[in-house]
Parts: structure tokens; C-alpha cells; sequence
């Protein structure tokens, strides 16, 4: 899938591969009727902004989702509040690929987002 020149444009945020495990648990009244819980994605990118995952379920466009992401680089985990702003289907048909913007993270999380963004070098 190729990016634009006006969506590249339109990132606030510079991305970085990102190949880690979450989970998204979809929070509000869309949860009650959907299959409640968490469910496991696997993480294609990542910025301050939001990420792009890989996911075995379609979440709506809109969907608030809180995200919970494991990495090696943060050992306890970061946890965020997103929206889903976009979906794609794969070649697959039980498998979508979900835009999500982050709305709501705290201090710790933010820190720890920023450490995957960094350059390799600024991390050490």
C-alpha cells in the first residue's frame, strides 16, 4: 500500500516499523454487543500519533479502543486510548489492517512511545 504525498502530508508524527504484540479491547456502548474483551493484533508501525496493526476482527471507524502494547523495549508495557480512523481490508479474509490515533495518553506512555520512535542511536 502505497502513501501519498497529501497523506504523508497530513502525519503530524514520523513513523517507525514496528512488529510488536497489542491488544485493543474496544471501549463505550459498542462494546456491550461485541465481543468483549481483548483482542490480539500484531503492530506494523508505530509514531506519537497512533499505529497501524494487523488484526483478526474489524473494529468500525470510530471505534474508541483502549490499546495495550508489549514490547521488549518497555518491559512493562505502554497502554493508550485510540480511535480507529481508518480500515483495510488484507488479501485475507478474516484479517484487517486498522489506523488507529491515539486521544488520550499519559506521561509514562508517551515515554515509552517515544523510546520506540527514536532512532536506534538516541536510544543508548
Amino acid at each position: 500500500m502505497a502513501v501519498s504525498e497529501t497523506d504523508a502530508d497530513r502525519r503530524g508524527y514520523e513513523r517507525v516499523h514496528w512488529e510488536c504484540h497489542a491488544r485493543l479491547m474496544q471501549l463505550g456502548s459498542e462494546a456491550v454487543g461485541n465481543l468483549p474483551g481483548m483482542h490480539q493484533v500484531l503492530g506494523r508501525n508505530i509514531s506519537e500519533g497512533g499505529l497501524q496493526v494487523w488484526a483478526d476482527r474489524l473494529f468500525a471507524v470510530r471505534s474508541r479502543l483502549l490499546v495495550e502494547m508489549e514490547t521488549p523495549e518497555v518491559p512493562e508495557g505502554i497502554q493508550a486510548v485510540g480511535s480507529v480512523v481508518w480500515v483495510s481490508p488484507s488479501t485475507s479474509e478474516d484479517r484487517w489492517l486498522l489506523g488507529i490515533e491515539f486521544s488520550d495518553v499519559g506521561d509514562t506512555a508517551l515515554a515509552g512511545i517515544r523510546s520506540l520512535v527514536q532512532p536506534t542511536t538516541d536510544r543508548n
